[in-house]
């Protein structure tokens, strides 16, 4: 393992259980065509305090108005071109058509439910965090706020699971996606991960079908 690795092992241990024995963390996060959007009825609520803003921000805000203003123009004049792109790859499926199915369940399946929660992540409700410490333990498996500073900082827990309830999906993806990991559930729905490290995957696999 890597000096980081290292690191981040002995962050994600200040996360478990008394008696709880880590095994390992992965950086991990949801395939780039998962679901960036949450619909509004399954969006968990925010945590408290996410809504309210400080004043101090507030005044930063004002000074920061004509830049805000600057940055709304450029965007008019991009958004013909982006609209343009988005046709071309989302309106005829080209990425889709690429990269394969990415999820399937739905948004109440275990797999959707993992989606959400990883989206939610630390609960400020922007719902857009991608990115994870996919965490095994001797009973679990965990997902954990990835860190900037491992040090100082406290993991945030985003879900957690028994062991038995996460596998491989038996179905293989495309073998073009050398960092790809498929998560299976007991309910038949599955959702496709993105190691941080291709040499890694293995690693994954092996915990996941033990």
């Amino acid at each position: 393992m890597t000096e980081l690795d290292v690191r981040r092992q002995e962050y994600a241990a200040r996360g478990l259980l008394s008696g709880e024995q880590l095994y390992r963390v992965f950086s991990a996060g949801l395939d780039p065509l998962a679901p960036e959007g949450i619909p509004r009825r399954h969006r968990p609520p925010r945590a408290p305090g996410s809504g309210t803003e400080d004043r101090s921000f507030r005044g930063l805000r004002v000074l920061l108005l004509p830049f805000h203003w600057m940055a709304v123009a450029g965007s008019v004049l991009t958004y013909p071109l982006e609209k343009l792109e988005d046709w071309f790859w989302g309106g005829f499926g080209i990425r889709k058509l690429v990269r394969g199915r990415v999820w399937q369940g739905g948004w109440e399946s275990d797999a959707g439910r993992f989606v959400i929660a990883v989206r939610a992540g630390d609960g400020r409700g922007t719902f857009r965090n991608d990115s994870f410490l996919l965490t095994f333990t001797d009973s679990r498996v965990l997902l954990l706020s990835k860190p900037l500073s491992p040090e100082r900082e406290t993991p945030r827990l985003y879900a957690d699971y028994p062991r038995q309830v996460l596998s491989l999906r038996r179905e293989p993806h495309p073998a073009r996606h050398r960092n790809r990991v498929d998560l299976a559930f007991p309910d038949g729905s599955w959702v496709a991960l993105a190691i941080g490290r291709r040499d890694e995957v293995p690693d994954v696999r092996r915990y996941l079908a033990s």
